[in-house]
């Protein structure tokens, strides 16, 4: 008797758990390369308030200010990492790295789910080699981890709606599942509430389609659009103010794109040409393969998009947690569209040869032809570039203005500014959190926009709360510093030189011609000057200002 051959599936199911673990393998090299790269200033409030938190049980950034709360459960599990492994920039980096990962794997183990092996890797690579995933998954911040929540939580709704195989308590399951994961990514970011928006738009929608009759699915419609005509009338009439002071306000240093619509839409275009200029016909690839799993992807992705548009806050990291949804359909539809066009592929070659190829040669040809139009595609589109930068080039020699890498290097001027600052009676900073975890001083904080809107700002030597320090942003004030202290040093870093929000063209004009400059190398991209003796200023109250300085 012939037993039945069982290797042949038996290696099948081996290969499909292999290939998670393989995405996920290739993310995570790509996410550890660079590790060490310079920090971006946002990461230091986690690392320092984690510090705060082991050394005396309070997240305050120093002493006297106010405790930094945000995504706190994310300060807590660096807290922890710094206790079993030691306090590092990379330690502290170190979940953002396996969630970034892990997503890019969980992203790889849905699309294969709903449109097969070529779409899964196409989606998975793309999005693994994306600038802004790799970025965000070396930062000691929680955007990875936001965005796995919520993608996480999306599946489990896509799940609930579309497995007809599930019973009540297996759709109830997921849903709690769903929610579970919402909260935590809302915990971590709040326009989460976005991306949740569309998914639930989405979930709406895809049930209307099953149970309305095509006349009440126009009028579902109708009804839709006078509702949204009732909310803008009334929107128009002061109605959620409050709520839309959020969605309209934005910082000084970040008003540069208040008004700027096409913000989102350019990146893209610098980025991902090919994709971007073709994605309405991606998007109608993958609803031919997979409709449903395709407007799961678009409703959310496209909502998300326009809200964030036209939000007054703009900044790329904000569409993040939507840019899964965006590389599925892309992989889908590249997928989809390379098996219709693998015919005329064919065709072609039989057409240039001459004659009608073998089986063999055609094949051959087919994937040769198909991996030049993959490597022209990725040439053609700066996220390539980008990408091979992050990993190759070092931050200081990054050229891209802050883009991705390139931080300032305070690290490398510590050898310079440390005993500077040691040496100087008051240390005046325009980057407070750099300043105290590289100096462990800043004073006095050089800044306009932390005393308010720059065109009605608040009193000088206000207190800035988060860190129990004094603001100044005027000549005036440097002044009666100068008179108060014998000696001080000024540190600010490039990117806030000359701004209408950090330091002013005018307060740059008076450091730089009336005190010393610290030579530090142009690479480090920071500005150091000192005085070494106090000037008379007979307005100044210098018993007062010692009061608020050393408060």
């Amino acid at each position: 008797m012939t037993l039945p051959d069982t290797t042949g599936p038996s290696r099948l199911r081996m290969a499909a758990m292999a290939a998670p673990f393989a995405v996920f393998a290739i993310a995570l090299v790509v996410r550890l390369i660079g590790l060490h790269h310079t920090p971006y200033v946002d990461e230091l409030n986690h690392v320092m308030a984690a510090h705060s938190l082991l050394e005396r049980g309070t997240m305050e950034l120093s002493t006297g200010g106010v405790p930094y709360t945000r995504a706190r459960l994310f300060t807590y599990l660096v807290a922890g990492l710094f206790r079993a492994f030691g306090e590092s920039l990379v330690v502290a980096r170190m979940p953002a790295v396996l969630a970034g990962a892990a997503l890019v794997a969980v992203l790889f183990v849905w699309v294969r789910s709903v449109a097969g092996r070529a779409a899964a890797w196409t989606a998975a690579m793309l999005f693994c080699f994306q600038p802004q995933s790799i970025y965000l998954s070396q930062l000691a911040r929680f955007y990875t981890i936001q965005a796995l929540c919520f993608f996480g939580g999306a599946i489990l709704i896509y799940r609930a709606v579309t497995d007809r195989t599930l019973t009540s308590a297996g759709v109830l399951q997921r849903c709690v599942g769903a929610l579970l994961l919402f909260l935590l990514a809302l915990h971590f970011q709040i326009i989460t509430i976005v991306g949740v928006a569309g998914v639930l738009v989405w979930a709406v929608a895809d049930r209307a389609r099953a149970w309305l009759r095509p006349s009440q699915q126009v009028l579902a419609l109708a009804s839709i659009v006078v509702v949204g005509a009732i909310a803008l009338f009334a929107i128009q009439r002061g109605a959620f103010a409050s709520q839309l002071a959020l969605f309209t306000y934005v910082d000084q240093w970040a008003a540069a794109n208040r008004q700027n619509t096409r913000y989102y839409h350019d990146i893209f275009l610098d980025q991902y040409a090919t994709i971007w200029t073709l994605f309405p016909l991606l998007a109608v690839l993958a609803i031919n393969r997979n409709g449903r799993a395709a407007m799961f992807c678009l409703v959310p992705f496209v909502v998300a998009f326009v809200i964030h548009s036209l939000a007054a806050w703009k900044a790329e990291r904000y569409l993040f947690s939507v840019m899964p949804m965006f590389f599925a359909i892309a992989g889908i539809g590249v997928a989809e569209g390379a098996r219709r066009l693998r015919p005329a592929v064919e065709g072609a070659l039989d057409w240039l040869a001459g004659t009608s190829l073998s089986t063999r040669v055609r094949e051959c040809g087919t994937a040769l032809l198909f991996a030049f139009v993959v490597a022209f595609t990725a040439l053609g589109n700066g996220a390539t570039s980008y990408a091979m930068k992050m990993m190759l080039v070092s931050d200081g020699d990054w050229k891209l203005a802050l883009l991705y890498r390139g931080q300032p290097d305070w690290d490398a001027a510590h050898a310079v500014l440390g005993p500077q600052a040691d040496s100087s009676a008051i240390v005046i900073s325009s980057s407070e959190l750099k300043s105290l975890y590289y100096l462990h001083r800043a004073d006095v904080l050089l800044s306009a926009d932390y005393l308010g809107d720059p065109r009605s700002p608040g009193p000088e030597f206000t207190v800035f709360r988060k860190l129990a320090r004094p603001v100044i942003s005027t000549t005036e004030s440097l002044d009666q510093l100068r008179a108060c202290f014998t000696t001080g040093l000024v540190v600010a870093e490039h990117g806030q030189w000359r701004t209408p929000w950090s330091v002013k063209s005018g307060v740059a004009d008076y450091i730089e011609t009336s005190l010393d400059p610290v030579h530090l190398e142009p690479s480090t991209r920071l500005l150091a000057y000192r005085w070494r003796t106090s000037v008379p200023d007979s307005t100044a109250d210098c018993a007062k200002i010692h009061a608020i300085v050393h408060r």
